[in-house]
């Protein structure tokens, strides 16, 4: 919501329950990622869109997810929008 510049900014979480895994996506009708920045965008210390934070908070996502055998990535939104994408698996 911080760097959204819609005139009405709105997140949606969805959940899919597949057999082995949960699928978690939170998506968002915002500026989006940049091509350029998929790609690094979970790295420690990385920030965009004017960041004030650390750059830590995703690097943390990724880091806590990958440690569960998860993987985390983010692809565009039908909006325009980023989508934050969460893969883990079921607990046995």
């Amino acid at each position: 919501m911080q760097h959204n510049d819609a005139e009405t900014p709105r997140v949606t979480v969805s959940v899919t329950d597949r057999e082995d895994t949960v699928v978690v996506r939170v998506a968002d009708n915002g500026p989006g990622v940049p091509k350029d920045q998929k790609e690094t965008i979970f790295g420690k210390g990385e920030k965009g869109l004017d960041s004030q934070g650390t750059g830590l908070g995703l690097y943390l996502v990724d880091t806590l997810v990958e440690s569960y055998g998860g993987e985390v990535w983010v692809e565009d939104g039908t909006d325009g929008g980023a989508v934050f994408v969460v893969v883990l698996s079921k607990a046995e």
